[in-house]
């Protein structure tokens, strides 16, 4: 996401969409973060909720099996 050259950010239903560990040919097939909500143009911000927290962890472990 750059706002200063037009690329595209999160925007209203991508909410719960993955965010991927790694970038580019290093991407991963790991879920590290879930969307939240982007700005109000869909161009420069991406707030995620990181799932490695202790409070996420212990959440998620209630519904699947943890690394």
């Amino acid at each position: 996401m750059n706002a200063s050259t037009g690329d595209g950010g999160t925007c209203y239903g991508d909410s719960g969409g993955p965010n991927f560990l790694g970038a580019g040919s290093g991407e991963t097939n790991i879920v590290a973060a879930t969307t939240i909500t982007g700005d109000f143009v869909c161009h420069a911000t991406n707030v995620d909720y990181r799932l490695g927290t202790p409070s996420a962890r212990d959440f998620l472990g209630h519904y699947v099996t943890l690394p």
